[in-house]
């Protein structure tokens, strides 16, 4: 029978592959069990040790069943039904023959070769056997295999219960046992100075391990470093007494003696004989740079590049798109482009046995090198003589392509500064490979592979870190590590400085790090240790600019965050009414997109893209902007990009509000509703840096127009936190009209999440600064939202008073709009006073005017309320269509909080009739009301569908349930002091409870 083949990979973290696709093998319990399977594969694993394995000694009740729940999911995870090319009749294995169930327990069959950990068992043994039989060669090369198997820690992700704590121990002591056998092994091949870096590593995780310290400090002696080897000895010796309290054992202080006499035994093995070669012989030439030992993460691109210019790709006949394999890597500076190369480079050393050429181009830095004076030493280190060296640079390029033909060299052209730096350099014909590394894009080379290399993502970061400074210093203060994590944004070179000043400050706390580089104006100058610098890495591409381009540069670094659409860049740099200003911006952005120094971050719905700098760099782009631009023209440009905020938000909360989302604001075209949350952190963000800045009237506008955008959209806490900024911003200002508004959004703002003691303190003393400055208008929609937030709370008639009066204000002024709102509390008002009848009197001009004006929000607002007042009337055929309409309108606009009370209100009709068959029909609107009002947080919602489902309860007979709904209905309204409403809940339970009889009792 054919099987699906599936790669189980657990040599780091737990994954599983099929026909090149990543299986979904769900959360972490589920892992959990798929490793313990995979531990005791091909054999049946019983469900109480499953159970041990996922929960520990405490397994919870379901645990039995769960099991039978992940196995099934993993059953249908692993079947080929859930890849390409399977299915009935297909031949293939089942999900029932790889994950099985029987009297025994549950067996996963895993086939030869499918496991990479019984793929590095294998290796491993025959790698021993090799060393054993003094066969070195096929030794490393067995153990080396083996060895690249491992991605990181076994298991890494899963939780680790006692059950596979030991496996996990069992694992890495193997892997350490053939790191071992592989050192020894190129050790006997007289390969020792490559196996310094891994070895220096390795000692780094394991100091307690003597035979680890006693093959570096061979492999250092055999590499012409007999004082690192006695540093070694050194340090091994003090984290033994400093751990242990003991000294090195015989074999290491032996070792330790030979090395200082000088022991004649330690010298290198005797090179093998070679046969003689001809004076013009080709001489393997190898000048890559050491690898890093502390080298991290990349094993996707590693694999991607190797793939790219290993055998495969340089075979005759390949299908690739050149002839000769030349891949660019590519990305920010600090990125770790060059350490990335390296590897590479000593990764692929079998395949390029004639040699590995390394020119570091000065990209970025001084004169730029031309390709006759590169070539001329690439001449002289492949033997070429000075005399014969030719002077015209093509006949250079030609002998040196002359040299490399038939042969296998890998090219490594490091930091190089254009195309043109570099087409001379690239080998001519199959066989030979060019790896190139550019902060540029180099995309004028179409034949090459362009590969962009991103920052560390959280792990990645996490790793180099602990390499460096060690996983115990930063264990112990996690929230420090933390922000210094954050404040690197996974940048290999600011992370290496960070970690490289750490190490060299034992006596410090992280946490002095963290605090230092929490100062984005000082993080910059933080950052530097020796020769290592994030802010000189970044000023060699900045000033390899053009003038325009650097301008750009700089304007970024005074935008409020590092992610910006293209407008805002284009606002920054000249006004949006000059001529051919975007055209201007769009260069710009290309040369910085060029340099690597922004990235297409996203495309909008209208593909418009968003950018992003990254946060070093745009700590960098503001210094810049600081010491070169004048304060004058800052100023401006800051302005300008709040003013295209603000235009954008106003005009967007006006389409959306009033006319709904059929139409579009600048640079929100078609989906109003999706640019808003696109933009949400941005517009928050920009109204913090202009009160920070000092831009009020920038605040103030940007704070007042996003107050309804907050409440339809639900953005409850930007809405408080933009509120609460504006109000520092106008006070800080002395502009007692500001401070007034943003008082009243915030207390608007309170109200909306329950705290209706702080709303009515701020209302009042809002609304009483503005009757003080004869701000009509303002304090008219002030009373309009107080009405609103009052008139079910005990406080009817103030609610009664405030919106008459302004509904007699937004008459007077002429806001149709103002005047609707104001009548919709009125409206209200009356019906929480018991006065349906005024209600609808006052709500059915109302509707009118909404349809007139066509604001789409503003009908659904009145016609919920109207329903609400035909149904305390009488009239439920007349609410009902009421509410359909509301319905209707606030799901086209995604107004949930709207959506919810007009379920709430439909709920109420039908509970109402007091009918059984009536009754039944309001569970489902209900259920629907409380499902959002739930994900919304919105405790007064919650708090009245409460009581209309326990008196639905009550209607239907089910005297528990209405109990349960009602008094939570009670302790809901006396939480949030709506005494009317906890009253009528009171007065409904005490109902419930005589009707149910002692029997209810």
């Amino acid at each position: 029978m054919v099987h699906t083949r599936v790669e189980f990979k657990v040599l780091g973290p737990l994954a599983a592959v099929a026909d090149g696709r990543v299986l979904p093998l769900g959360g972490p319990k589920q892992r959990t069990l798929l490793a313990m399977l995979l531990v005791h594969a091909n054999t049946a694993v019983s469900g109480e040790r499953l159970c041990d394995a996922v929960w520990g000694e405490v397994p919870p009740a379901s645990a039995q069943a769960n099991i039978r729940s992940y196995a099934a999911v993993l059953r249908k995870v692993l079947s080929p039904a859930a890849g390409p090319g399977s299915g009935p009749g297909s031949g293939q294995g089942s999900g029932e023959e790889r994950l099985s169930q029987g009297n025994g327990g549950y067996r996963l069959q895993v086939f030869p070769g499918e496991a990479d950990l019984h793929r590095f068992e294998v290796l491993a043994a025959r790698g021993r056997t090799a060393l054993a039989a003094g066969e070195h060669r096929a030794a490393a090369d067995a153990l080396e295999e083996a060895l690249a198997l491992w991605r990181g820690s076994p298991f890494e992700g899963v939780a680790h219960h006692d059950a596979l704590l030991g496996e996990v121990a069992r694992l890495e002591e193997a892997r350490l046992t053939a790191f071992e056998d592989h050192a020894e092994a190129r050790l006997a091949l007289g390969e020792p100075r490559e196996l310094v870096g891994p070895l220096r590593a390795e000692t780094a995780r394991y100091p307690l391990r003597e035979s680890l310290w006693a093959k570096l400090m061979t492999a250092q002696y055999r590499s012409h470093q007999p004082g690192d080897a006695l540093q070694s000895y050194a340090l091994a010796r003090t984290a033994l007494r400093d751990e242990l309290g003991i000294d090195p054992g015989d074999a290491l202080r032996r070792l330790h003696h030979a090395i200082l006499t000088r022991d004649p035994e330690l010298g290198a093995p005797p090179a093998a004989a070679q046969p003689a070669r001809p004076a013009d012989a080709w001489q393997p030439t190898v000048q890559v740079p050491s690898d890093d030992a502390d080298f991290v993460g990349r094993s996707g691109l590693l694999e991607r590049v190797a793939a790219l210019i290993g055998p495969s790709a340089r075979r005759p006949g390949s299908t690739t798109p050149c002839a000769v394999p030349v891949v660019i890597l590519t990305g920010l500076p600090g990125v770790g482009k060059t350490a990335l190369a390296t590897r590479l480079a000593h990764h692929l050393r079998g395949d390029f046995p004639d040699g590995r050429l390394f020119l570091h181009l000065d990209g970025t830095r001084g004169p730029q090198r031309t390709p006759g004076a590169i070539l001329a030493n690439l001449l002289l280190s492949l033997g070429v003589p000075g005399s014969s060296i030719p002077e015209v640079t093509e006949e250079r390029a030609a002998l040196y392509r002359s040299l490399l033909a038939d042969r296998k060299v890998l090219v490594l052209l490091d930091d190089a500064r254009d195309e043109a730096q570099i087409r001379m350099l690239l080998p001519g014909t199959p066989g030979s490979a060019a790896l190139v590394t550019s902060r540029a894009r180099l995309a004028g080379l179409t034949d090459a592979h362009l590969i962009d290399v991103d920052p560390f993502d959280d792990e990645e970061s996490q790793d180099l870190l602990r390499r460096i400074v060690g996983p115990r210093r930063l264990a112990a203060e996690p929230e420090a590590t933390g922000r210094i994590l954050a404040a690197c944004a996974g940048l290999p070179l600011a992370l290496r400085v960070a970690a490289a000043r750490l190490a060299g400050r034992p006596d410090w706390q992280v946490r002095r790090l963290a605090d230092r580089l929490a100062d984005e104006r000082g993080v910059l100058a933080e950052l530097t240790v020796g020769d290592l610098a994030v802010r000189t890495c970044v000023a060699a591409s900045y000033h390899g600019l053009t003038p325009d381009a650097a301008r750009a540069f700089r304007a970024i670094g005074l935008l409020p965050a590092p992610e910006f659409p293209g407008w805002a860049l284009s606002a920054a740099l000249a006004d949006p009414t000059t001529t051919g200003h975007e055209l201007a911006a769009d260069r710009a952005t290309d040369a910085l997109i060029d340099a690597n120094l922004v990235q297409i971050e996203s495309l909008t719905g209208q593909r418009q893209p968003r950018y992003r700098m990254h946060d070093l760099l745009h700590a960098y782009a503001a210094e810049r902007a600081l010491a070169d631009e004048p304060q004058s023209w800052r100023r401006a440009a800051v302005a300008r990009v709040l003013d295209g905020w603000l235009a954008r938000v106003r005009a967007a909360g006006d389409q959306l509000i009033r006319r709904g989302t059929g139409g579009h604001a600048p640079g929100a075209a078609g989906d109003l509703v999706g640019w808003l949350e696109s933009e949400r952190t941005s517009l928050v963000t920009a109204v913090g840096f202009a009160a920070g800045a000092g831009y009020g009237p920038q605040t103030a506008g940007l704070a007042a127009a996003l107050e309804d955008v907050c409440h339809l959209r639900n953005w409850w806490d930007e809405w408080e936190h933009v509120a609460r900024v504006a109000l520092d911003r106008a006070a800080a200002d002395g502009d007692p009209v500001a401070v007034a508004v943003a008082q009243g959004s915030l207390a608007r703002a309170c109200a909306v999440r329950g705290r209706v003691d702080d709303a009515l303190t701020r209302y009042a003393g809002a609304i009483a600064q503005l009757d003080a400055l004869d701000e009509e208008h303002h304090a008219a929609r002030l009373r309009i939202h107080r009405s609103f937030a009052i008139a079910d709370r005990g406080m009817a008639e103030l609610a009664h008073d405030d919106a008459a009066s302004a509904a007699a204000v937004m008459n007077w002024l002429g806001d149709k709009h103002g005047h609707v709102m104001a009548l919709r509390s009125l409206g209200f008002a009356l019906s929480c006073q018991g006065r349906e009848a005024e209600a609808v009197a006052a709500l059915e001009p109302a509707v009118a005017t909404a349809e007139r004006l066509g604001h789409p929000l503003a009908l659904a607002d009145v016609l919920q309320l109207l329903a609400w007042a035909e149904i305390g009337h009488g009239r439920a055929e007349r609410a009902a269509r009421h509410l359909h309409r509301a319905l209707a309108e606030y799901r086209s606009l995604r107004h949930r909080p709207g959506e919810a009370y007009a379920l709430l209100a439909l709920g109420r009709m039908h509970a109402e009739t007091r009918s059984p068959g009536q009754a039944a029909w309001a569970l489902a609107p209900l259920g629907q009301a409380t499902a959002i009002f739930t994900e919304l947080g919105e405790r007064r919602g919650e708090a009245l569908t409460a009581l209309w489902l326990g008196s639905t309860h009550a209607a239907l007979g089910d005297g528990d349930r209405a109990v349960h709904h009602l008094t939570t209905a009670l302790n809901g309204f006396r939480s949030l002091r709506m005494p009317f409403w906890a009253a009528r809940a009171r007065q409904e339970l005490d109902a419930v409870t005589r009707n149910a009889g002692p029997a209810g009792r």
